[in-house]
């Protein structure tokens, strides 16, 4: 079974690059790319009412123009804070104000800046797998 892993960035070039870094080592991951927080939590809606899979990993910009990413991640506690998803937070800036406001979500594991995230994806994507998933990639 593949990791079902969606990012929520308005950067077209690293949405690509992260996909493809992500794809290279773990060619098995359905990834699903978004733009706006808008759109992903109207996506999620759909999936919730449809039963289809919800990600298990999201990574999520935080400086989205319109809905940022705090605001996203008090949506997604409102909406969907039962499930069992683990997101990651992402900015072009460190912000140590941002990190920690960010991680007081029970559901992010971790904040990196973009400059850092393709050398992270191994501790993403190991984090999910340590969080007890029976997903092997």
């Amino acid at each position: 079974m593949a990791l079902n892993l969606m990012i929520v960035d308005n950067d077209h070039v690293n949405s690509f690059v992260l996909k493809n870094t992500i794809l290279r080592n773990y060619p098995e991951t359905d990834i699903s790319l978004f733009q706006d927080g808008i759109e992903s939590l109207d996506h999620l809606d759909e999936v919730k009412k449809d039963r289809g899979q919800f990600p298990e990993v999201i990574i999520l910009e935080m400086h989205l123009p319109g809905l940022n990413g705090f605001v996203f991640l008090s949506q997604y506690r409102i909406r969907f804070g039962h499930m069992s998803t683990v997101m990651f937070t992402m900015s072009n800036s460190f912000s140590k104000d941002d990190e920690q406001k960010a991680n007081s979500f029970s559901f992010v594991r971790g904040y990196v800046t973009k400059s850092l995230i393709n050398n992270n994806i191994q501790f993403i994507i190991g984090n999910y797998l340590k969080d007890g998933s029976d997903i092997y990639i």
